[in-house]
């Protein structure tokens, strides 16, 4: 803590009497230390032991206390009604204070330079101002805290050699054996990375459908040799983490809010327009003639434009080597854009919870869904799934196939083809055939010798060869 220095006065002189209290003025004061016709030599002095300066004359005792030997124990002091000025002379000790009236103080020694401010401290710098600490730095604020550049503010946290050499990319380098043995599959049924592209090898063979599930494969040899592999390697990567050097982790701890702001207004410019019928698309289909016809219509089309990339303020980047973890309370997470929201990744990308709502809408009712994979669309549900529109379309190129126990129409059912039936047609109402001409409720057979309506059979004799 900064040492408070009042004032210092100097000492009272005592007083003065010549030829008594000062040895200068003493001339029968004989030194018994020089030799004399009358007194002999004395012996040689032994510090502690035979010098007589440490002997108390009454108690005849020896006093051991060498350390005091060649001490200086005086100061310089200039004193005043505004403060003083203190320069202590004090053999180990040697400090510079100065102390004003009100308290403040500054103390300059060989170990440590300490100043207090009792109230205000102001520091004005017209030409740049710069700080090194080789040490730990430690800056607490009991208050509140403001740091305002008028030019950028940059923080920058660890190794230089991070940014002046290559060592990132060199534990990278050496660290990618261990990547593609992890990367490999358990069995050798193939595989690319979806980064780095590498085709693994394929050593089997795959079930009846081609599928990989249900198939026979060798075990991958890669596997097995991780571990190796992790040992080879590990001193190389240790070698590059010294050079790295300690620390690097930047950390921000709050106790209540956390705001990250960019710019000093947010842009709201569009970042498109949305055509409500700008893409022709199938619509439904009409009976005519008894076949079933196309009726096309349209839907709407977002069209990006560029309006906010130009904008010299308001971004916030973010990149990080290895992950981004985003973890939040019960408040949940929001996130928010009046411009376009992209979460890509080349990995697996996981959307999950309680309940999940994907929705597309405008002012203008002209929102959009798309929905485009390379292989396909996989929608499990434990009870029950809809969809609810007024047009409801499937297309299938090759086959349309529905697995149910029953499946229930609730309207007209038009078919362009054959209907081909394993089992048995029940049906409540009516059977119509040949464009509504055939009934199979009202429909008779007419067969040859029997009276139209009658139901009376007229015996006739076969007549041979017809």
């Amino acid at each position: 803590m900064p040492e408070e220095s009042p004032p210092i006065a100097p000492p009272g002189a005592p007083p003065f009497v010549p030829g008594i209290t000062d040895p200068k003025f003493a001339p029968d004061v004989v030194d018994s230390n020089i030799p004399t016709e009358s007194t002999p030599a004395p012996p040689p002095i032994v510090e502690g032991i035979t010098d007589p300066r440490f002997v108390d004359p009454k108690k005849e005792k020896q006093i051991v206390s060498g350390g005091e030997n060649g001490i200086d124990r005086d100061e310089v002091v200039w004193n005043a009604k505004g403060g003083a000025v203190v320069l202590d002379n004090t053999t180990g000790s040697e400090a510079v204070r100065i102390s004003q009236k009100g308290g403040g103080n500054v103390k300059i020694t060989d170990t440590v330079n300490s100043e207090f401010a009792p109230n205000n401290h102001q520091l004005l710098v017209n030409g740049d101002k710069f700080s090194t600490t080789k040490g730990d730095y430690f800056n607490q604020i009991q208050g509140n805290s403001e740091v305002r550049p008028f030019g950028d503010h940059t923080i920058t946290v660890g190794n230089p050699s991070f940014f002046t050499t290559s060592l990132a990319q060199d534990w990278l380098d050496t660290f990618q054996d261990i990547a593609v043995a992890k990367a490999n599959p358990e069995f050798n049924y193939g595989g690319v990375g979806v980064n780095t592209e590498i085709a693994f090898p394929v050593d089997g063979t795959p079930s009846e459908s081609g599928a990989v599930e249900g198939g026979t494969y060798t075990k991958n040899k890669a596997q097995e040799n991780i571990q190796e592999i992790i040992e080879e390697t590990a001193p190389k990567l240790a070698k590059i983490e010294k050079d790295m050097g300690v620390g690097g982790n930047l950390k921000l701890f709050t106790t209540k809010n956390f705001v990250l702001r960019a710019g000093a207004g947010t842009v709201a410019t569009d970042p498109g327009i949305m055509i409500s019928n700008a893409k022709e698309i199938d619509g439904i289909y009409f009976i005519k003639d008894g076949k079933a016809v196309e009726q096309k219509t349209s839907t709407s089309v977002f069209e990006e434009k560029d309006t906010a990339n130009g904008v010299p303020f308001g971004d916030v980047h973010i990149s990080a080597g290895s992950k981004v973890r985003v973890t939040a309370g019960s408040g949940g997470i929001n996130l928010m854009s009046s411009g376009n929201t992209n979460v890509t990744s080349t990995g697996r990308t996981v959307i999950g919870g309680a309940e999940v709502s994907i929705g597309g809408g405008t002012s203008e009712d002209s929102g959009r869904v798309t929905i485009i994979t390379d292989k396909d669309v996989f929608t499990q549900s434990g009870v029950i799934i809809t969809f609810d529109a007024p047009v409801v379309k499937t297309n299938a190129s090759e086959q349309y196939s529905i697995k149910s126990p029953q499946t229930v129409i609730d309207g007209n059912l038009h078919i362009e083809g054959d209907l081909k039936v394993t089992g048995r047609i029940f049906a409540d109402g009516d059977i119509v055939a040949g464009g509504g001409k055939v009934s199979l409720l009202n429909h008779k057979h007419f067969v040859k010798g029997v009276e139209k309506g009658s139901g009376n059979i007229k015996s006739e004799k076969p007549t041979k060869g017809k």
